[in-house]
């Protein structure tokens, strides 16, 4: 199981319920698959 601590830094305050369900999906698959990518690439370095 990867285990890697990264830091999230935001740039406002994000509203995700002004979203409709399907962008609300979008938005967090998104935001888990970049985590993940980070994640990866720092595990490589």
């Amino acid at each position: 199981m990867l285990k890697t601590e990264l830091e999230v830094v935001t740039i406002g305050t994000p509203d995700t319920a002004a979203l409709s369900e399907s962008e609300q999906r979008a938005f967090f698959e998104t935001l888990y698959t970049r985590v993940l990518e980070l994640a990866k690439e720092k595990e490589m370095n």
